[in-house]
This record gives structure tokens, C-alpha cells and sequence, in this order.
């Protein structure tokens, strides 16, 4: 028992190895030289190469371009869209958990599927589309078309997780709220909206990380001041030479705000289910 003990702990550890070195990989490349990229293979720091700020500097002085501004932009774009994702399909899948619909020989399930069938299709049959509707409506490149072609990418994903908690809430309790002379509208934002808050929650998250990650959107609807950050890593891969130094400086940055957003939510979560758990 106790060998086999250690056997498991031997595979977790190799596994961890495995799955935290590309990140090692990525830090310690940031802070590498042209010429300790170049010159084979260096893994520890002040013994194989000498760190060095240069990429930094690079990043955040003027070499970098508009890097701020783009990634000002995923910020934004990712937020925003999300937060409206949430709202918006929240509002849809509670009418599909609540409400009994018939339209023809179709049902809630099949209005469901059929949302969620959205976000099935591969993206270039909607980006395209949404790129001659883009035209006409003059929204290429604009702040506002971006967070809106994020907000419909992320929406049939919303609806679709979240009318499973909605169902998953009893609907005796919105029966007492109505007792109490509460209208709909609030049984629906006191009530049911904070019972499903990990729900909510978790939507927004991963409706964040699909629009922090886009970039086939990005590519085809913008072509300069909406651009976003996975555009500008790709810039800098499209020399002779890819500035992997900067690159990986860049990559570094851009785990900052998913890994900021995951742990504000999960600590979230974890409140929420915990009082759920008391209520």
C-alpha cells in the first residue's frame, strides 16, 4: 500500500512538471537576450543566461507599439461582452426553465438545441456573415461591433448553461416570494438571479476566457483600433525572425487577467454555494 502510495505520487508529480513547464518556459524566456534564445537551449536563470529587462522595456516603451491599447481592447471587449452574455442569456434561459413554449412541432428542448446549435457551428459560417452585416452597418473596427459579435459568440453558451440552475431552483420558492407581494420582475432579480449566482458566475467565466482567446473574430472584424491582444502576439510572429522574447513577455501579461478573473469568481462561487448551503 505504501509503495503504491508513492507511485501515485511519483505520476502527480511528473504530470505537474509536465503541465508547468511551458509557463517556466514562457517566464524565463521573457527575460532572455536574442542571443540566449538563438544559442541553444538555457533553463536556469544566472547559471545557463543572465536575465535581462530588455523585453520589458521593449513591451512598454516604444518598440511596443499599441500594445497597451490592445490590450486595453481584450480587456474591455471581454468584459463588457461577458457581462452582457450573462445578463441577456440569463433572462432567455429562465423563460425556457419557467415557461412551457410550442411552436409547431417544436418545444423548450428543441428552442434550446437550437440556440445551443449556434455555438456548434464552426465559426468562420458566422464570422462571415457577420462580417457583411459589419459592412453595411459600418461597425468594422469599432469598439461596439466587437463587444457585440463577443456578446451573440457567447450567447447560445449562457442560455444553455444557465436554464439547467434555473431549473435546478424550486419553484415553490419564487411561489413564496409572490406570497409576500413580490412582482415577477423582483422574484426574479432577489430571488432567483442570487440562488443561481454560481451559475452565473461560472457563465461569465467562461464566456470571458472564449472572448479573451478569440481571434478569428478579431482578425476579420478589425483591422486597426479594435484590434485585440492575440492580433498583436501574432504581429510579432510574422517577422524573419519571431521576437520570442517579447512574445513570451506578452503571453505573460496576457494570463494576468483570466487568472485575476478565475479567482475573484471561484472565491465567488465558493460564498455563494456555501450559503446556499445555510439558506
Amino acid at each position: 500500500m505504501r509503495t503504491a502510495g508513492w507511485g501515485r505520487r511519483a505520476v502527480l508529480f511528473v504530470w505537474v512538471l509536465f503541465a508547468l513547464f511551458p509557463v517556466y518556459w514562457t517566464l524565463i524566456t521573457a527575460f532572455k537576450q536574442q542571443v540566449d534564445i538563438y544559442d541553444g537551449p538555457r533553463f536556469i536563470p544566472f547559471v545557463d543566461f543572465e536575465p535581462t529587462l530588455q523585453a520589458w522595456r521593449t513591451l512598454f516603451g516604444d518598440g511596443g507599439g499599441d500594445f497597451l491599447g490592445k490590450f486595453a481592447n481584450s480587456v474591455v471587449f471581454s468584459g463588457v461582452s461577458s457581462l452582457l452574455a450573462v445578463i441577456l442569456g440569463g433572462f432567455a434561459a429562465y423563460g425556457l426553465a419557467r415557461y412551457r413554449y410550442k411552436y409547431g412541432p417544436y418545444r423548450n428542448d428543441d428552442l434550446s438545441f437550437l440556440i445551443v446549435s449556434q455555438r456548434i457551428m464552426p465559426p468562420i459560417v458566422s464570422v462571415l456573415a457577420l462580417y457583411v452585416v459589419f459592412v453595411n452597418l459600418r461597425l468594422l473596427d469599432t469598439a461596439f461591433g466587437m463587444i457585440l459579435a463577443y456578446t451573440a459568440m457567447n450567447l447560445p453558451l449562457t442560455v444553455y448553461l444557465l436554464r439547467t440552475f434555473f431549473e435546478a431552483i424550486p419553484v415553490e420558492v419564487e411561489h413564496a416570494a409572490a406570497l409576500d407581494g413580490y412582482p415577477q420582475w423582483q422574484r426574479l432579480l432577489r430571488v432567483v438571479f442570487p440562488l443561481a449566482a454560481p451559475g452565473l458566475a461560472a457563465a461569465f467565466l467562461l464566456s470571458f476566457f472564449f472572448a479573451w482567446n478569440d481571434f478569428l473574430f478579431s482578425l476579420m472584424l478589425t483591422f486597426n483600433d479594435a484590434q485585440t491582444l492575440p492580433l498583436y502576439i501574432t504581429s510579432l510572429n510574422a517577422q524573419s525572425q519571431p521576437l520570442w522574447w517579447l512574445i513570451s513577455a506578452v503571453g505573460l501579461v496576457a494570463l494576468v487577467p483570466p487568472a485575476i478573473v478565475t479567482v475573484v469568481l471561484d472565491r465567488f462561487m465558493a460564498r455563494q454555494v456555501l450559503i446556499g448551503g445555510m439558506r
